[in-house]
């Protein structure tokens, strides 16, 4: 009825089992601090931005530019891979016009948005206009820099007498950060 089974074959099954589980394995005496492992961390060029959630015009005749209240804009925490890199800000429009507040109404378009350059901490600004084709330069922080800001941005939305309709005019514009240089 029962078979009889050998402790020595079992031991051999065992220690066949368990060879595919080593790791690197040494015997040492104790104590002991020769064995090493190298820890890796891996950085990726990156920054920290803050970007107001909303610009507004008030306008009060489309006849007339009209200019943003002053907006804020930081980076911080900013890590590239060389010391002479720069980060460069840019915004671009998601349309080609603004989303009038009643379908088919007249707008304005994207390309009657520009910007001042601003004074800037530890970065140059560059004065604009926004595209729905291209990203246009905000400002470029300063190499080596590790944070850059203003508090000086200003919109202006240009005069558009043929706009006939109150309401909100709505686009949205996308920021883009990348390091530029060597």
């Amino acid at each position: 009825m029962f078979k009889k089974v050998s402790v020595a074959g079992t031991m051999v099954v065992l220690l066949l089992l368990s060879v595919g589980r080593a790791f690197a394995q040494t015997t040492v005496v104790l104590p002991d601090t020769s064995q090493v492992t190298t820890l890796t961390a891996t950085v990726s060029e990156q920054a920290r931005i803050t970007v107001p959630s909303g610009v507004t015009f008030n306008v009060a005749d489309t006849a007339n530019s009209t200019a943003s209240s002053n907006v804020s804009l930081a980076i911080s925490n900013v890590v590239l891979s060389t010391a002479t890199k720069q980060l460069r800000v840019a915004i671009q429009a998601d349309a080609a016009s603004f989303t009038p507040p009643v379908g088919g109404a007249t707008t304005w378009s994207a390309s009657n948005v520009s910007w001042n350059a601003a004074s800037w901490t530890a970065a140059t600004g560059a004065i604009g206009t926004l595209s729905s084709s291209a990203y246009n330069t905000v400002a470029t922080c300063d190499a080596g820099a590790a944070a850059c800001s203003t508090s000086g941005l200003v919109f202006t939305l240009g005069a558009n007498s043929a706009v006939q309709r109150s309401g909100n005019h709505t686009l949205v514009i996308r920021w883009r950060l990348e390091s530029t240089g060597s």
